[in-house]
């Protein structure tokens, strides 16, 4: 080796990576919540005739389905931590709510 030379020592990136993947789901978790709001304000619209919301709530639906199955794989994958676990359990029952009116 030279003098010139420097050995670089590659540091620990584990701290790095988890905090940016939790952000990412809490990301997730916002726009599914947000979905979930906009879906059951449009729904009710809907029921009430609004032809805007008829034809926006079935989109909402749909998008927060497929952010539930991303949420639902990463928490089978033990990805999410419990507090995300609980806030989609807390999402899924303002749903579940909708079905009991």
């Amino acid at each position: 080796m030279e003098k010139d030379e420097k050995i670089i020592i590659p540091k620990p990136i584990e701290n790095h990576i988890r905090k940016p993947l939790k952000n990412k789901w809490d990301n997730y978790l916002n726009d599914y919540n947000n979905y979930i709001k906009e879906y059951i304000k449009h729904y009710k619209k809907s029921l009430n005739g609004n032809s805007i919301s008829l034809s926006k709530y079935p989109y909402m639906k749909a998008k927060s389905e497929d952010l539930l199955t991303l949420l639902s794989d990463a928490q089978k994958k033990s990805l999410l931590t419990e507090k995300q676990i609980k806030k989609i359990a807390k999402i899924q029952i303002q749903i579940a709510n909708l079905c009991l009116a």
